[in-house]
């Protein structure tokens, strides 16, 4: 069962009750500690997302960085664990007690990506990393706009997303062209997710509007050991990316 809610273009960043997309799911005890449990070794995310999202890094000892949605700090170990000064945020405090459950040496911030980061002064950071997380966002304008104002000059933005060409097969009843709404069942978790769904042109525009310059931009295939850990996944994404990665770099 698949539900679509249409945004009019013009107003699409205006509605109220958008700016905590499943975050009742999210916030949910009971799930968020499977999906941190899960998200640790399932394909999709630690056989697949992971990797590349990591093959676009280059941490060096002491570099700030942001990890936006960094949900029970999965992201935010692996860059500690290379020296960084990680500060994770996420809009989540069952997935944010989970992350601070594992006494890493970084500081965690409750708060939600649709709103200014106001408590971040410019130019505070050297990367923002932000895996699978902006697909919840209703203003991804608001959202790029301040990721270029709390990145030093030359700093680097490295986030996932769905790919919107799944996201459109998934939803063909949907105007590819316009921003929507969609929700899809999570079967591992029994859930209905709801997320938004944007043209591939849209996240290129409001990169360049907001004084980023793509550097990198992969739609991978899946790796070999899929083959073995999950055939029927493996199958699918070899015709069919289930993410996109970018690395932007900010030139102003």
């Amino acid at each position: 069962m698949k539900k679509n809610y249409s945004l009019d273009k013009n107003t699409k960043n205006n509605f109220s009750n958008l700016d905590k997309l499943s975050h009742e799911i999210y916030n949910d005890r009971k799930f968020a500690r499977k999906y941190s449990e899960f998200a640790e070794r399932n394909s999709i995310n630690s056989v697949y997302e992971k990797p590349v999202t990591l093959s676009l890094l280059e941490i060096t000892s002491k570099m700030k960085v942001l990890d936006a949605g960094c949900g029970s700090g999965i992201y935010t170990e692996w860059l500690t664990e290379r020296g960084a000064d990680v500060t994770g945020l996420d809009y989540s405090s069952e997935l944010l007690s989970i992350a601070k459950e594992k006494n890493l040496p970084a500081k965690f911030i409750e708060a939600n990506l649709n709103y200014p980061l106001d408590f971040f002064v410019d130019e505070e950071f050297d990367l923002v990393l932000s895996a699978l997380v902006i697909h919840y966002i209703k203003d991804l304008n608001l959202l790029f706009s301040e990721f270029n104002r709390i990145l030093k000059p030359g700093g680097v933005f490295v986030f996932s997303t769905h790919h919107p060409f799944l996201d459109f097969k998934h939803h063909p009843e949907t105007n590819y062209y316009d921003t929507n709404i969609i929700e899809d069942r999570w079967r591992s978790y029994n859930v209905y997710m709801k997320t938004f769904r944007r043209p591939f042109s849209e996240l290129f525009r409001l990169l360049k509007l907001n004084g980023f310059r793509t550097e990198d931009l992969l739609e991978p295939i899946p790796p070999e050991i899929m083959r073995e850990t999950d055939p029927e996944l493996y199958q699918e994404i070899l015709t069919t990316p289930r993410f996109v990665f970018f690395k932007a770099l900010k030139i102003n």
